[in-house]
């Protein structure tokens, strides 16, 4: 094994261990920033929804005290929860990327926008979950444990790939 790989591993996983350890001991238990992130995608879906010509309905389903249900009037809905709002998929690419060999530059940009459109596309996720459980309640379950699973982390994927090739270079990951 390289030294490359041997580093981009030990790297990894540290951020891992940093990333579970806070989220564990800090996150989860305030519920702010998931609240924050599941409030956004609930408002966003219902927004790209009504962009489409739904008429939609959002509101606090599990009494929270924040955004966390929508569903097409007059029909059931979904309930965006914590394992629904994408933090640890963020979290897992821009460890990725952190750890790969390349100019910090192009990181400090790349990253941000591959959050941004890891959120965009759990929007659209949210968006087309609600749509299939008023149209096709038995579909929900497939499409949301396998069909968004597997396009969510093929995208991971992608990007990670969209820099192995592009800005990746044989340089260290922390020198840059």
């Amino acid at each position: 094994m390289s030294q490359s790989i041997k580093k981009f591993f030990i790297l990894f996983v540290l951020c891992l261990f940093v990333w579970f350890s806070l989220y564990e001991i800090v996150l989860r238990p305030s519920i702010i920033y998931d609240a924050f992130i599941i409030e956004g995608i609930t408002e966003q879906c219902g927004l790209l929804l009504e962009l489409f010509g739904y008429n939609i309905a959002v509101d606090d389903r599990l009494y929270t005290g924040y955004l966390n249900y929508v569903s097409l009037v007059g029909s059931q809905g979904v309930v965006i929860g914590p394992g629904c709002d994408g933090l640890v998929v963020m979290a897992l690419f821009s460890f990725f990327i952190l750890c790969m060999p390349g100019y910090v530059k192009h990181k400090l940009w790349f990253i941000p926008l591959g959050i941004v459109a890891l959120h965009l596309l759990n929007v659209i996720r949210a968006s087309v979950l609600t749509v299939i459980m008023a149209k096709s309640p038995e579909w929900l379950a497939f499409n949301h444990d396998y069909t968004f699973t597997v396009l969510i982390y093929g995208f991971v994927f992608f990007l990670w790939a969209s820099w192995t090739k592009r800005f990746a270079n044989s340089s260290s990951a922390i020198e840059k």
